[in-house]
């Protein structure tokens, strides 16, 4: 089975998102974000679950390390055929959350006062915003990187471990905090059906746009107004796969693989420097390490004498 929901461009983790949820961003859910807890049993009632195991599929990966498209574990050859970057995900089960009627939770979720507030503050900002009404979860899924076989005479794939430092999502990886130098398990949300809400604050009278077609519109009266406003809230089309991808912050993602480098550096020092081998003359103890810059060590050996 394929992923029916847009691949995102990398994993999320699992109690980031929920159906149902309202987010600015939806690869980063937990920055800010409404979800009701009044409108969650309609919104669970409409939900449809897909469970199955031992599932696999086939991913492509873009020249900046983004997932680009998946192709299910028996894949159409002529799609696959002219992508460099291709890897084999096998997870322990695939778990599919689809709402059956994506319009009715979200007139669930804006059947929630607060919700409509939260939206209110958006909507005066002319900010749009996005909810979520479907997930793919995988557990302990397992990347590879890939290749055809036989010059693509075949489907037939070859598998080898994801070098260190590819460029591939940073938590799919060998060298990854979950992975720890071995294969990484990574359980996770990959993929998502989101959909791009409006929202604005009209009066009745007013005409709509043409900007507005092809959005599912409600009308909310606008308690304390006294010019008779309403609050106008519009459901938008699924976001797609490349829509999603280009979403992604890399520059963030490149800040975030430094910093664990860092951090990794920093705990190897410590380890070493708490080794029973070492003594207090090493220079492994000492205050300050020669710069590895010539330059600046023909500075410092200048200043010594």
């Amino acid at each position: 089975m394929v992923l029916t929901h847009g691949l995102l461009p990398k994993p999320l983790p699992s109690n980031d998102v929920v159906v149902g949820q309202l987010v600015l961003d939806p690869l980063h859910p937990e920055r800010d974000g409404f979800w009701s807890e009044l409108a969650r049993e309609q919104v669970d009632d409409l939900n449809d679950y897909h469970i199955q195991l031992r599932y696999k599929d086939v991913f492509s990966v873009d020249t900046e390390g983004r997932f680009l498209a998946n192709y299910g574990a028996k894949f159409d050859l002529g799609r696959v055929y002219r992508q460099p970057n291709l890897l084999t995900v096998t997870a322990e089960q695939m778990i599919q959350r689809t709402s059956q009627s994506p319009s009715k939770a979200f007139e669930a979720v804006l059947s929630d006062p607060e919700a409509r507030d939260w939206i209110h503050g958006l909507a005066a900002k002319q900010q749009d915003f996005y909810i979520v009404v479907g997930l793919t979860e995988l557990k302990n899924a397992v990347f590879k990187r890939a290749k055809l076989q036989d010059a693509g005479a075949s489907n037939r794939l070859s598998e080898q471990p994801i070098e260190k430092g590819a460029k591939v999502p940073r938590v799919v990886r060998r060298d990854s905090t979950l992975g720890r130098g071995s294969e990484a398990h990574v359980s996770g949300v990959f993929g998502m059906d989101v959909r791009r809400v409006q929202a604005r604050i009209t009066r009745p009278e007013e005409p709509h746009a043409l900007a507005d077609l092809g959005f599912r519109w409600s009308y909310y009266n606008v308690p304390g107004s006294t010019t008779k406003e309403q609050l106008m809230v519009g459901l938008g089309k699924p976001l797609k796969a490349d829509e999603l991808r280009t979403m992604l912050d890399l520059t963030e993602e490149d800040v975030q693989t430094n910093l664990d480098a860092i951090s990794q550096l920093s705990l190897d020092a410590l380890s070493a420097a708490a080794s029973p081998m070492l003594r207090p003359s090493s220079p492994a103890l000492r205050g300050r390490s020669p710069s590895p810059h010539p330059m600046l060590r023909g500075l410092s050996n200048e200043m010594a004498h």
